[in-house]
Parts: C-alpha cells; structure tokens; sequence
C-alpha cells in the first residue's frame, strides 16, 4: 500500500515539533535551576555565623550573633556618616598691613556619625542561612581590570565580611543585574565574579530598619493559658478562657466571663513596638509594669515597660524588653503613656 506523500510531511511536522518542545522544556528547566541560586559561592552553615560587617562608604553595620536559653538571635550596630555642606570662604582683610583681602581655604567638615543599636532575631537567622552557605544565581568568572566597570566593580557599593567557625569570608558588592532586583559581586579569596540574590545587599544597606525586631514574642497569643501582671507591691493573676477563636482574659474567680478592661489593657500592652534599642539599660529607670506570662508547657516569656529621664521632648521615654527582644527598644510615648495610666485599673 502507497503511502499518501501528505503523511510523512505531517509526520516530519510532528517530529519537529516535539524536538522544538524538548529544547525549549530543557531551556526552562535550566533557567529555573539558575533562579534557585545552585552555584556556591563558599560553604557553611548558618549557626557558624559569628559575625556579618557590611562596609560603603557612608555607613558600617556589624551584627554579632549570640545564644541563649531562648535561642539564637543577632544585635546589630550601625554606623551611618554624613558629610554637612563645607562653609562658603570669608573674606580675610589685613587692615593693619595693607595687605589686600584674599580667600582663607574652606576647611574640611567633619562627617557627623549617627550610630543606632539594634536587635535581630527572624530577620538576623534569615540573614545568615541567605550567607551560609552563600548560593549565586549563576557564576560569570574571573574578568579582566578593563571591565570591572561593566559590572559594577570598579566602584563597588560595599564590602560583606562573614566571619564563620574557623574562617572568614569576603564579598565585593558590584552594580545590580540586568533587571535591577540582584548584585554582581566578587568573592576576594577566589577572585571569580558572580550574580547573587539582591535581599543579601537590601538587608545590610538598610539594616536598622530591614533587619530591626519588631515582634515582641515568638508565641502567639493563642497559645496562652495564664498571666500575672505585677506593677509595684500590687499583683494580679489571670487567666485566658473562651473558644478558639474567640479567647479572652478573664479573672480566675470568674473564669467565664470577659474582663473587658483587662483585655483592652493587654491589647494596649502588646501593641507596643521598638522604634530603636540601646544597648544598655536606661539609668534612673522605674519599672512601670511587668508582665509574665504562661502557656501550656509552663513559663513562656514576659514584657516589662519602664521609663527613663526625660528625652528630646521634655517628656520622659519608654522601653520595653521581652524574652524575645533581649535588649530594652524605645516605645511610642503615647501609648507607653495610657499602659501606665490604664495599670491601676487592672491591678487594684
């Protein structure tokens, strides 16, 4: 039987067509291999992070990490310096001696440094397991002097230095990528250059506000069952009841029923957010309220507000420290403020 000439120009059609999809399945699964970083830069883990400085020219952050019975957490330093405008020259006239005025050179302006404290505890680990082991998009290699401007490299933005277990570590921060979201960067032992995650550079730059805890517990308050608020020699336990879902603070005595000041008084509490850290306590420091609290398996953490000597405002500060903040973080003065004068209500 003569096969119809049609058939196998439909039959060369299909081959074709299945090899173009081949190529292209093959293509995307490689791009996609990229975009997950597969290319190590240098190996590691994140618990052998010691220390992480980020060096540019206008700002130097440092975050060493620490340990405690709560777990692993970081405390940052940053350093951010500014230059002010040089003074215009003034006119300098030697009357005494004739001589004529002449311009005295402008001096040069000291740069103004702002340092800021922080804590990290989510945004530090995420830091470390992004740099331990360090993953690149893709590896472009060695390149020569002439074009180190092409990747940005002949000005770099900055310098990331790991300090891990038994070594360090060192990346050159170059000009964004084609697309602007990730970093061309080189690593100084090696010398090869690579395209890296942008989040690793964002992070640094601008870390005091990236990287700055806000989250005051890493329980939730779902997972209470009991709380005792001490303000002064006055004491008052309490006790979470309700459905899930519909939890509420109640007095042990009554275990059924709503105390509706308490818990607007708790939400008030847990509303509070650093703003900064310093990073030691605050002399002349009068604790205003302290609350411990408990969950299923026991002792889970606590919030203690107290409040310093008058700051900028005229007005005294407040700061709070929690098991999860470890340091103490200035608080809004506003609701510091309704938390003192709303604590008699609650712990009469």
């Amino acid at each position: 039987m003569r096969l119809d000439r049609s058939f196998f120009v439909h039959l060369g059609l299909l081959v074709a067509a299945t090899l173009f999809a081949v190529v292209v399945w093959t293509r995307d699964k490689t791009a996609s291999a990229l975009a997950v970083a597969d290319v190590t830069v240098w190996a590691g883990r994140a618990e052998d992070v010691e220390r992480i400085t980020f060096e540019s020219k206008s700002k130097t952050v440092v975050l060493e990490a620490k340990t405690d019975k709560d777990g692993r957490y970081f405390v940052g330093t940053t350093e951010r310096r500014t230059t002010p405008p040089a003074e215009k020259p003034k006119d300098d006239v030697h009357a005494d001696h004739g001589d004529e005025p002449h311009d005295d050179p402008p001096a040069e302006p000291e740069p103004a440094v702002k340092t800021t404290t922080f804590v990290s505890v989510s945004g530090g680990n995420k830091l470390a397991e992004a740099i331990a082991p360090l993953k690149a998009l893709r590896s472009v290699g060695r390149i020569a002097d002439d074009r180190a401007s092409e990747f940005g490299l002949a000005e770099p933005e900055g310098t990331i230095t790991v300090k891990l277990r038994g070594g360090e570590r060192k990346l050159v921060v170059g000009g964004a990528t084609p697309g602007g979201a990730d970093r061309y960067a080189r690593d100084e032992a090696t010398g090869e250059v690579y395209a890296i995650k942008g989040d690793v550079y964002r992070d640094l730059e601008t870390a005091e506000s990236r990287l700055m805890e806000r989250e005051l517990h890493e329980w939730k308050d779902v997972d209470l069952t009991k709380a005792r608020v001490i303000a002064g020699d006055k004491r008052r336990e309490l006790v979470r009841s309700g459905e899930e879902g519909k939890k509420f603070w109640a007095d042990p005595g009554s275990p059924e029923q709503k105390d509706e000041t308490v818990g607007n008084w708790m939400s008030k509490l847990d509303r509070l957010r650093p703003t900064e850290y310093v990073a030691a306590a605050p002399e002349q420091k009068a604790v205003v309220v302290r609350v411990e609290y408990t969950g299923r398996s026991g002792d889970v953490g606590f919030a203690e507000l107290v409040k310093g000597p008058p700051g900028a405002s005229g007005k005294p500060d407040y700061f709070l420290v929690t098991e999860r903040t470890r340091l103490y973080g200035k608080v809004p003065v506003g609701v510091a403020e309704q938390v003192e004068q709303d604590v008699g209500a609650v712990v009469k």
